[in-house]
């Protein structure tokens, strides 16, 4: 009898560890696969390392999640779209000026329609 009531209460946890990892993954899939692509040709045109590279990704998932939520829940051509979009286009731009070294940073701006 102690052996199934052990079984249970191993199951129920690991259902309940389960349900919590999935709720960790808040990025969708189109944000992820947008935030790789992005890494992968920004990173070549800057020549980043991989440690970079990750930290870029980091960077493009938060800015493409959060692109995503504003495009959801505000219409474009508002002013309250624009303050956050441009919030979020120096949120992007702060990080990436964290990540890469002078030189990349400013190859990051030449390229790119985000400003500091």
């Amino acid at each position: 009898m102690k052996k199934i009531f052990t079984i249970c209460l191993f199951v129920f946890g690991l259902f309940l560890a389960t349900n919590t990892a999935n709720a960790q993954q808040s990025f969708s899939a189109e944000v992820n696969t947008a935030a790789q692509t992005k890494t992968v040709e920004m990173g070549r045109l800057v020549k980043a390392n991989k440690t970079t590279q990750e930290s870029m990704y980091i960077a493009y998932q938060e800015f493409y999640a959060k692109s995503e939520t504003l495009n959801s829940l505000h219409k474009v051509g508002t002013s309250e779209y624009a303050d956050l979009e441009k919030k979020i286009n120096d949120r992007l731009a702060s990080q990436m000026q964290e990540a890469l070294n002078e030189e990349q940073f400013n190859k990051f701006l030449e390229t790119t329609e985000v400003k500091l």
